[in-house]
Order: structure tokens, then C-alpha cells, then sequence
């Protein structure tokens, strides 16, 4: 939505801050109020307030779940198109840093065997 909306870094943390609701909105004003009482900056970097909710709203196991799905995904008895979307949506769950080169191996790593000897040709 940043990229899209075209959201300068100085005012994502504040659009964040606004979605959030119920208790999600409570922890963020207790995080502030904690940090102001500590003497800390605001947090003003979209990197930092992300790694916070993360750390709080997602299970610890999350991240490790997610990489082995996209690990042992599969192709089969999938469509390439079904497929392609489960890896495009894992990979960046798991906010993959692999070189492009990597990625794309592993990506038709997962095909069956058949497409996979078909692209290889």
C-alpha cells in the first residue's frame, strides 16, 4: 500500500498507528507512553514499528512455519498459476533475500517433474 499510495517514510509509522484498533491501538499507546517515560524517541521508522508488531502479534513459530511451507511447496496437484501465487505469497511472508537466480530455482524446483524438464530443454 506505501509503494502504491506513494507514502513518504515520515508518515508511515502515523498511518499505521491510525489502522490499528481495539487492543492492537491500546499496546501502541502503552509502547509510546513506556518509551516516553524511558526519555526515547518516538519511533518514526516503518522498519521498527513493523519488527514491534511482529514481535507481538505473530506466534513465535510463524515465520518457521511459513519457510518450511515454502520449502517443501509443490506444484502438484496444484495449477502452475495456483502455485505461483502460494510461492509469490511465501516468499514474501518470509521477506526472502535470496538472489533472484536462487528464488528462481527454487521456484521450479517445486514444479513436477515433467514442467520441470519441459523449461529446462
Amino acid at each position: 500500500m506505501f509503494k502504491y499510495k506513494e507514502v513518504p517514510d515520515d508518515k508511515k509509522v502515523k498511518l499505521v498507528a491510525l489502522k490499528l484498533h481495539k487492543y492492537a491501538s491500546i499496546w501502541w499507546s502503552n509502547i509510546l507512553t513506556k518509551r516516553g517515560r524511558k526519555g526515547k524517541s518516538k519511533i518514526r521508522s516503518w522498519r521498527k514499528i513493523r519488527k514491534k508488531l511482529r514481535a507481538k502479534f505473530l506466534p513465535p513459530h510463524y515465520l518457521q512455519d511459513n519457510y518450511t511451507k515454502l520449502y517443501n511447496l509443490r506444484q502438484e496437484p496444484k495449477s502452475v498459476e495456483e502455485y505461483t501465487q502460494e510461492f509469490k505469497r511465501l516468499v514474501m511472508i518470509c521477506d526472502l533475500r535470496e538472489d533472484e537466480r536462487q528464488i528462481i530455482v527454487h521456484y521450479l524446483g517445486g514444479w513436477n517433474e515433467s514442467l520441470r524438464n519441459v523449461v529446462e530443454l
